[in-house]
């Protein structure tokens, strides 16, 4: 009787064990438990080991300081990432931020330099590059704006396109300026502070000027680009940061309701001359009135139909408005020319460039890709289909010696309007799956890192741009 009691009275204790070990939460909050090294140069790849990390790199916000990083590599006991570049010399505490919970090192990071050989090749212009613009899903506690910029920085991409516009990503705040929009909202601190090379904004804010160009017009439009381009020097002097200023599709705001057989008065045509030499006028001055070093601000005007110009002479922004401004760069959004041949490709970029006026300073080729690229849709639904073609599109820019080539874009922004699907113009689709042209940029940009590096390590420089385009475009008709 007595070992029946025994026998009864574990029982019910291992039962009143087992059912408080199933109540008991489990703690799911990351920690930090070490990093390693914990001191180095401002470009050093540190290793965190905790707990209750996101496997997926992107969904890991780590800080240094006050300063942004996304991890190289991600598990969920483990974290790779670099120390931002441009970080100066100082001990920083470092914190991961993973799904709204922090956790911070007991230990801070010293940063022992503020630049090494190898934030020259991390810097390097790699050419390609994509944008977010208007995405229409996201799939983390960040809002869209800063949940795309920290999945094109972690696809290894240097540079960025955004709109300066808060209704481009569903955040709220209204701002009296494009200066106070970039200095006071949190997302856009933040994408800005992140470490890309090179910026590219729509930052329109343009007066109307369709119907002649006042001066009080042309006062208004003068203070906003001159304010923010001065912010822009001054906030990220000495960050190796270059930032172009322009806006969307050009030739749209020169052919009202999309109408390609609208001919403009030389009153609009007049106007948007005026509306580009203002802008331009703005940031050179600007630049020229305050001390800056190692930041660029630069001003570009974005065509769009230009290849109509080219063959039929009809007025457009390349052949009327163009040669009598003083821009810096010309953006072309190339959807008219992606699918011509190389030899027609090059020819309508060639009749681009040839109508931009030379200015002192700016030498080279100073077309651009601003837009290009083929939605799913386009590509009949196959994502082997949508990566050839891309990467067909891609090669044509490179090869006549584009200095940056955007794809649009990081997550899709259309909808179809008869179906309410998705139309594919993406890098990672609706569902968070990355593509296949992903992958052609991810492991593209990885090896051309590698390029670069074993030339400057043979050579003791960089590789200059045209040698790299040689090479990006012949690596490109292979899918890396």
């Amino acid at each position: 009787m007595k070992q029946l009691l025994l026998f009864l009275f574990l029982l019910i204790l291992a039962v009143g064990c087992k059912e408080k070990s199933i109540d008991e939460p489990i703690d799911k909050s990351p920690s930090i438990e070490s990093f390693s090294p914990v001191s180095g140069a401002s470009d050093s790849v540190v290793t965190i080991i905790g707990k209750n990390f996101s496997a997926s790199a992107v969904y890991n916000l780590i800080s240094v300081g006050s300063y942004t990083a996304v991890p190289i590599s991600a598990s969920s006991t483990q974290l790779v990432f670099k120390i931002p570049y441009g970080v100066p010399v100082g001990s920083y505490s470092i914190s991961v931020k993973v799904s709204g919970v922090t956790a911070a090192a007991s230990q801070k990071f010293a940063v022992t330099s503020y630049e090494s050989v190898d934030s020259k090749v991390e810097n390097y212009n790699y050419v390609i590059g994509t944008q977010t613009i208007g995405p229409t899903y996201k799939f983390t506690s960040d809002d869209k704006l800063v949940e795309t910029a920290k999945a094109i920085y972690g696809m290894g991409s240097n540079m960025i396109k955004i709109s300066l516009s808060t209704g481009s990503y569903g955040l709220s705040g209204s701002y009296a300026d494009l200066t106070s929009l970039v200095r006071d909202n949190s997302s856009f601190r933040t994408v800005l502070d992140m470490p890309f090379r090179n910026y590219f904004f729509w930052a329109a804010g343009h007066a109307n000027w369709s119907d002649g160009y006042s001066e009080s017009e042309r006062y208004s439009d003068s203070i906003q680009i001159y304010n923010l381009t001065r912010y822009l020097i001054t906030q990220y002097n000495n960050t190796g940061k270059t930032f172009y200023l322009g806006h969307w599709e050009g030739d749209w705001y020169l052919l009202p309701n999309y109408d390609t057989s609208y001919v403009p008065s030389d009153v609009r045509l007049q106007g948007m001359i005026a509306w580009y030499r203002t802008r331009q006028n703005a940031v050179d001055r600007a630049k020229n009135m305050t001390a800056h070093s190692n930041v660029e601000v630069f001003h570009y005007a974005e065509l769009n139909q230009v290849v109509d110009a080219k063959n039929k002479g009809l007025k457009r922004i390349v052949n009327y408005v163009l040669p009598y401004t003083n821009v810096d760069y010309v953006s072309y959004s190339s959807y008219d020319a992606q699918q011509l041949s190389q030899s027609e490709y090059s020819s309508v970029l060639d009749y681009i460039q040839s109508n931009i006026p030379a200015k002192a300073g700016l030498t080279g080729k100073r077309v651009f890709i601003g837009e290009m690229g083929f939605s799913l849709q386009k590509s009949g639904g196959s994502t082997t289909q949508h990566e050839l073609d891309n990467r067909n599109f891609l090669m044509k820019p490179l090869i006549w010696g584009c200095p940056f080539v955007l794809y649009w874009e990081m997550y899709n922004n259309e909808i179809d309007a008869t179906t309410g699907a998705q139309k594919g113009y993406w890098l990672i689709d609706d569902k968070n799956v990355k593509q296949p042209l992903y992958y052609t940029y991810f492991n593209f940009l990885k090896m051309a890192r590698q390029w670069v590096t074993n030339y400057k390590a043979v050579n003791g420089v960089l590789p200059p741009q045209n040698l790299y385009l040689n090479w990006a475009s012949e690596t490109l008709k292979t899918k890396p």
